[in-house]
């Protein structure tokens, strides 16, 4: 079994990172050694295994789902920026997240959306995470429109890309 620690001490790179998913794939066992070093003490492990971390939750979603609530607990006192990133990441490409965490992922997303102190492409991910929520939740259509609409006036241009992208697709779902 290859080692995922030894590849990500080695370098931090789009390379790596390919690796790394290709790595873990669909090994429930890889996938925990991955959340070890992301929980570790070493901040640097953390962060270079978080990039990873959202590409294999987008193209395996099924590994993550029996860890859903420690991934999203952890976002508390996330390890790194880049673990918050690579969640709402995740949270925004998977449709079938589980019956039990929407009530928390819809109030951790709503608040990721409007707070200054999160890193932009993790608000804009939350933004999209909350566009699957509405997708299941048609009655959370108006106030996610109340949260994302007033980006529009001052934010960055990454959010207001987003903020775009997601008023239309709201503007398609009927509540």
């Amino acid at each position: 079994m290859i080692n995922i620690k030894e590849i990500l001490t080695k370098e931090h790179s789009k390379r790596t990172t390919n690796l790394v998913v290709e790595t873990v794939g669909h090994n429930p066992k890889q996938f925990d050694e991955l959340l070890l070093l992301l929980f570790g003490k070493d901040k640097l492990l953390a962060q270079r295994a978080s990039w990873p971390l959202g590409y294999i939750i987008e193209q395996h979603p099924e590994i993550a789902e029996p860890h859903w609530d420690l991934l999203i607990d952890k976002l508390s006192v996330s390890p790194h920026v880049a673990y918050t990133r690579a969640i709402y990441r995740g949270l925004s490409t998977v449709k079938n997240l589980p019956n039990e965490i929407h009530g928390k992922v819809v109030d951790l997303c709503m608040n990721c959306i409007i707070s200054i102190n999160q890193p932009t492409a993790a608000r804009v991910y939350a933004m999209y995470a909350m566009l699957n929520m509405v997708n299941i939740y048609p009655d959370l259509k108006d106030e996610l429109w109340l949260r994302v609409e007033p980006l529009l006036q001052h934010e960055l241009p990454s959010i207001k890309a987003g903020a775009k992208k997601v008023l239309k697709q709201l503007r398609k779902i009927k509540a």
